[in-house]
């Protein structure tokens, strides 16, 4: 039965449909009330309902293909995502006296076109795992595996991932270090005998943990080795705040507080008063805080908690039907529970500010767009998997 006739008669995931709706409120309240500090003067609010139809457009427009189309697409996402990273890279950052590529927050990440930005990092994350899944699901070690067939695998791997994590670093250290974490997960899943991924997991850790000592003990070194400024301060106020000035630690303590003077059930939508930088963004799950409590925060928790649960669930269930499906599911699941961890990390505390955005809840059109076109391959796939089952007990 052909992709479109199943529009006609679709098989609706409720679950999913009630995290999209719930996702989308909570976007949209917590956006509103971070725009009344003002600190951009722009309808963040508007503009992100904006993107959220936008997303749902693409997630109904995703279901007029099967799986096996969307895999044989994943390399023409991965590609356009390589072009547009190098296309940032060489873009000037200004043309005339219009700002085109610049430099913001120590990171050229950005394209500032007329209306909105465009990061193709983000787009970049959805287009590699798809890449990968579709490599993965035809390469996977199956049966007795050796060594040597587990070396080529991973350096195949490697040859896909060089040239846009390689891009990605050099843009924005955070996102490189989530899509590592993300590829890792993959890799895991894909069946390589353990031993390798000890390997690789521990050669990881150790380089991070030289890094860290490194910009700790010998900042001058680590400025010199081409580690930015931005970053060394960014890691030393984790690391030791009481030594740090107030403007390197004010972002983190300020959303802290923030957090803290929302207590139980929080200081409703309009009556904010701890001013966070960049609440719609990097800090919105502060506002959040200040805005509903603790309840209002434990309800967003439990919310990416379910909607893991519910990509888990999905990973195992569709294995046996599509490989790739499973595979960019697991990597989709990996996505969203670094950026959560790291994100609301960051918020209390816990973790070192990378500028690392909430999925699903930030402002942002790039973060939003590529979030919802993952959503869609998952939507997709669940659809696909109650067909399939559907028809296994007819």
């Amino acid at each position: 039965m052909s992709q479109k006739k199943n529009i006609t008669n679709p098989f609706y995931q409720g679950d999913l449909i009630f995290v999209f709706i719930v996702f989308f409120a909570i976007s949209i309240v917590a956006v509103y009330a971070a725009q009344q500090f003002n600190q951009y003067n722009e309808p963040f609010a508007m503009k992100q309902a904006l993107y959220y139809l936008l997303g749902a457009l693409i997630i109904i427009l995703f279901l007029y293909f099967d799986l096996e189309q969307l895999e044989k697409l994943s390399f023409y996402f991965y590609l356009l995502g390589i072009i547009m990273l190098i296309v940032l890279k060489l873009s000037p950052a200004y043309i005339g006296s219009y700002r085109f590529a610049p430099v913001i927050n120590g990171a050229k990440s950005w394209f500032m076109l007329p209306g909105f930005t465009l990061q193709p990092s983000e787009f970049m994350k959805i287009g590699l795992i798809m890449y990968l899944a579709s490599f993965m699901s035809k390469h996977s070690p199956t049966g007795k595996r050796t060594f040597k067939e587990d070396w080529i695998f991973l350096l195949k791997i490697f040859g896909i991932i060089i040239v846009p994590a390689g891009l990605i670093l050099e843009q924005d250290t955070g996102t490189a270090g989530i899509v590592m974490f993300v590829i890792l997960v993959m890799i895991f899943l894909s069946g390589v005998n353990w031993k390798l991924i000890t390997l690789i997991v521990g050669s990881g850790l150790t380089v991070a943990i030289l890094v860290l000592y490194v910009i700790i003990r010998f900042p001058d070194v680590a400025g010199a080795v081409g580690i930015e400024e931005y970053q060394i301060k960014r890691v030393m106020t984790w690391v030791n705040p009481s030594e740090q000035t107030a403007d390197d630690k004010m972002q983190v303590e300020r959303a802290q507080l923030a957090i803290g003077s929302g207590k139980v059930f929080g200081n409703g939508v309009s009556d904010l008063q701890v001013y966070v930088p960049e609440a719609q963004t990097d800090f919105i799950f502060a506002v959040i805080g200040e805005s509903f409590g603790f309840t209002g925060c434990a309800f967003v928790v439990i919310m990416f908690f379910f909607f893991i649960y519910r990509l888990v669930v999905l990973i195992d269930r569709i294995h046996p039907f599509s490989k790739f499906a499973s595979f960019f599911c697991a990597g989709f699941t990996a996505l969203i529970v670094i950026h959560t961890f790291q994100n609301i990390g960051m918020n209390i505390g816990i973790m070192p500010v990378t500028g690392v955005p909430l999925l699903l809840v930030s402002y942002g059109g790039s973060s939003i767009v590529a979030t919802l076109i993952g959503f869609a391959i998952v939507y997709n796939a669940s659809c696909q998997l109650t067909k399939y089952q559907r028809y296994m007990f007819k």
